[in-house]
This record gives structure tokens, sequence and C-alpha cells, in this order.
């Protein structure tokens, strides 16, 4: 039986010290029915020279203008043609194998429109500073407090076809206001290993817009899918993600760890990938898949 087609949206911005690891993350998967997309906003760093390195690789790349994150991914959906879709900024990675799993997860589980991972939590040099451990999935947490590790969530592009693209008025909520209408439509499922890497720098997004952009946003969503914190719930969102910080430093002392990342903390994520991440070479495989 063949594999099914994954369309990945990297977004990008003078995020030169980063990209090149994202970009290895996803091609070196060497999944055949790869639709890799990169959305670059016309970036004045050493970003254009490492995606000219791997332009033969990607199934389209453009770098030019555009009006923010959630305009760069919403054009690249509009040209994904994958059964799966993601998108992956160019600041995060993904784990080993993770297409593969996915790929086969959806096979075997027709039931299920979108999945998600817990989360490793990296620096900017790549060490591995932390975890979360989620727990499974619940519809009641996540429509309230946006936990969904966004670099980790994979779904059937059969949601996207009945809830549409990213909504392009935000600029720090956007995955909030699309997991928030997938999982109106369809059934989420938390799987138990790590799909990807966060990673938290000076210049990130989520530094800079979440005191006041981000917060601002978030209200929004909730509003605009009448969702209300009631009194007595209010402490809820603060307590599940203290209750996610502390399974994950419980993790860091497990023995046994799971896919997607190695015992302990404070290792460099390139250890995971065996030295691929900063190899240098290219896939040995070409990337199949092709959009017109």
């Amino acid at each position: 039986m063949s594999l099914p087609r994954i369309s990945i949206v990297t977004p990008s911005f003078n995020q030169g010290r980063y990209i090149e690891w994202t970009v290895r993350s996803v091609l070196m998967q060497r999944y055949p029915e790869l639709e890799y997309i990169v959305m670059d906003g016309g970036s004045t760093d050493t970003t254009p020279q490492v995606l000219e390195k791997y332009s033969d690789c990607f199934s389209y790349c453009v770098s030019e203008k555009d009006d923010g994150q959630a305009d760069a991914i919403a054009r690249g959906f509009a040209r994904a043609t994958g059964e799966i879709m993601a998108y992956l900024n160019s600041d995060d990675m993904l784990a080993p194998g993770a297409l593969q799993f996915v790929a086969h997860f959806f096979r075997q589980r027709p039931d299920i429109d979108a999945i998600y991972s817990h989360r490793v939590n990296v620096v900017e040099s790549n060490q591995v500073a932390s975890y979360w451990i989620l727990p499974p999935h619940s519809n009641y947490v996540m429509k309230r407090w946006d936990h969904i590790p966004q670099e980790t969530c994979f779904w059937r592009r059969r949601l996207f076809e009945r809830c549409g693209n990213i909504d392009k008025s935000f600029h720090f909520a956007l995955d909030y206001d699309l997991f928030l209408r997938y999982m109106n439509a369809g059934q989420f499922f938390r799987v138990n290993r790590f799909l990807g890497a966060f990673r938290y720098h000076s210049d990130a997004k989520t530094s800079r817009l979440l005191a006041d952009v981000g917060q601002k946003e978030i209200r929004q969503v909730r509003q605009k899918h009448g969702i209300r914190i009631h009194k007595g719930e209010s402490m809820i969102g603060g307590l599940f993600s203290l209750y996610v910080q502390r399974r994950g430093f419980r993790y860091e002392f497990c023995r046994s760890p799971l896919p997607g990342s190695l015992a302990g903390k404070g290792y460099d994520y390139d250890e995971l990938w065996g030295g691929l991440l900063n190899d240098g070479r290219m896939p040995r495989t070409p990337v199949a898949a092709t959009t017109s």
C-alpha cells in the first residue's frame, strides 16, 4: 500500500541562525511522499543562502514580501496537495522518524482526524532544556487553554477542506484558532511520544508577543468561538500548565525515554539525529512529491 502524501509548510523570516536545522529535520526524514513548501517573507539575513542550498529538495520555495506568518502559512497551504498537512516554523524541528510514524498512525486509525505529541523544548544552541508531558487529549482543556504543541500537530486534509485555512487576521493565536475549528469538526489524539522540538530564544514570537498581543488574541479566539472561562475554572489553566511541567521534570529522570528523545536533558538535539542536523550533506533520497 502506498504512503500518503504529507504536506509541510514552513513560514520564514530572518531565522538564518536556525532554519537549516529546521529544513534538515524535514528533508532528512527521507519520506518519499513529502511535499515541502517554504514561504520566506523576503529575509535579509543568511536565510536565502541556506534555502538556495536545498532548492532542489523543495516542492515549492519563494522569498518575497508577505503580510506576516499567518499570510505565509495560508498561501503555502493553498498550494498544498497532501492527504496529511502540518506547518513547522523556521526555528523548530521534527524528530527523526516522525513522518513515517504519522503516516502509519493515520492509516491504522481512520477514526482520528488530527494528532499531536508531547513536546521537547530546546534553546538557541540546540540543547534540550525541558519537556512537556501531556495527558491524553481533552477537548474541554485544549479548547480553553492553548497547550497543543503546534510543531507536533498533523491533520487530515478533510479537516482543512471542511474548516478552512489559517485565519490571516491573527499574528499570535493563529494555531489556537485553527485547532479550535478543527476540534469542533474532528477527533484529536495525543500520541505517547515526541514528534518534534520547540525552540525557546529571545527573538521568538512566543517570547515577544505573549504578554500583550498574545493574550489579546487568545481572548479574541475564545470570544469568536463562544468559549467562556467561568469562575472556578480560571485556575485550571495554571494548574494544568504546572502539571504538564512537573510531569516533564519527572521525565528527565526516566531511564526508558519515549521515541523522539534521549534520556535526561542538556544533550544536543542533533545527538538524537545521529549528527544529521549538523552534517551538511544533502539527503540521499530526493523529494518525490511536487506541486504544480
